[in-house]
């Protein structure tokens, strides 16, 4: 059977939509058959080395150091690529060691873009001008390099990349999957989760992800600041992440809400186990994804599938990804966005007719996309 490799940034017990995808990859592959090793960074509470529903795990420790990853994960991948048949790796840490380890071994690579922000960085990134400028110039060095295929997880990433001069023929647009079987509605859940949180007579709004611009906060802040002034039973259901990488963006959101005087109208959630998410997004009435980028856009997806109204903005991948009720405005506008949450409390929403990203359809593409690289036949496992 093949064998596959993959150098990822982060992965589970690591929180977030890339995780998830490869973890269901991963997994999903090891499934079918295929030989799968994860080489990875170390977070809290994980251990150095495990196997995991058939996956074999390495984590590198860095100290909590990011940056110093693409270093010291260099003799475990190169030990590891030696046994592998493909390497698979993503955007950004995990991207140089891994084409380097490519080439000396002379394994085909490829690499999965979430999202490309050439060009964007100080617009999107809360970081200072020099790492803005540092992060910038790494991102074009990456995609100078050759890889037998890039994977886009949307067609506005795939847009996105043609636009810095990638060849069409090396790009490959597979949608992010989502588990049906765990982002379902559950009323009961909604009705006991609204109450423990003393929100069963409000109306509420919910936002989930990284705080700072590139998620739109600051944006989403001060137009709820404007619509709980005229609704008084609005309330604005919040989980951010307070990982260290984010907590300027995180200092800068409660500074915010202070000095907009709506602290008794926002509730600020730490992260939550991915298998207790759904039940806080079916608290929301509206949610609400206000982003500047997004690759794929798994917040507004999964809220979709749980039949949950979204406003989102028209940019990026978030208008390839909702369905159902939607609003969408644009991206960085207080007023628009305002506007559009006046407009979910009066229930009035664009029906747009219902999308799914089924897992299985997202494992089956990739598999192909190797059986292609590998120059494995279509009926060979």
């Amino acid at each position: 059977m093949p064998r596959i490799l993959f150098c990822l940034d982060f992965y589970p017990p690591h929180i977030g939509g890339a995780e998830i995808l490869f973890r269901n990859l991963a997994e999903g592959l090891a499934r079918a058959g295929w030989e799968v090793e994860v080489i990875t960074q170390m977070v809290k509470d994980a251990q150095a080395e495990e196997v995991r529903n058939n996956v074999h795990i390495r984590r590198i420790a860095t100290g909590g150091i990011r940056h110093l990853f693409p270093l010291l994960v260099l003799p475990t991948l190169f030990k590891a690529a030696g046994r592998a048949d493909l390497i698979h790796c993503t955007t950004f840490a995990s991207t140089l060691p891994s084409w380097l380890v490519a080439k000396w071994r002379r394994k085909p690579l490829a690499l999965t873009v979430h999202e490309v922000w050439v060009g964007k960085w100080s617009l999107f990134s809360d970081a200072s001008p020099l790492a803005n400028g540092i992060n910038g110039l790494l991102e074009r060095i990456i995609y100078l390099f050759d890889y037998q295929n890039y994977i886009t997880v949307s067609h506005a990433t795939e847009r996105a990349l043609k636009a810095i001069g990638t060849p069409a023929d090396r790009i490959t647009t597979i949608y992010n999957g989502i588990d049906n079987s765990h982002w379902k509605p559950d009323g009961q859940i909604r009705d006991k989760r609204r109450q423990d949180l003393g929100l069963q007579d409000h109306f509420v709004f919910f936002f989930s992800g990284r705080p700072g611009r590139s998620k739109g906060l600051p944006t989403l802040l001060r137009a709820f600041a404007a619509v709980a002034k005229r609704h008084p039973e609005a309330r604005l259901l919040t989980i951010l992440s307070n990982n260290a990488a984010v907590a300027k963006g995180l200092a800068d959101a409660q500074r915010l809400i202070q000095e907009l005087n709506i602290a008794e109208k926002v509730l600020i959630h730490p992260p939550v186990p991915y298998g207790d998410l759904p039940g806080y997004v079916m608290c929301a009435d509206t949610v609400v994804v206000p982003s500047l980028s997004e690759g794929f856009g798994f917040a507004a997806a999964e809220a979709c599938a749980l039949e949950r109204p979204v406003i989102a903005t028209d940019n990026a991948s978030l208008p390839e990804v909702v369905s159902g009720k939607v609003l969408l405005v644009p991206p960085r506008d207080v007023d628009a966005l305002a506007n559009a949450m006046e407009s979910a409390l009066a229930g009035q929403f664009t029906m747009v007719p219902p999308k799914r990203f089924p897992n299985e359809e997202t494992l089956a593409s990739h598999i192909r996309l190797y059986h292609r690289i590998l120059g494995i036949s279509k009926d060979m496992k």
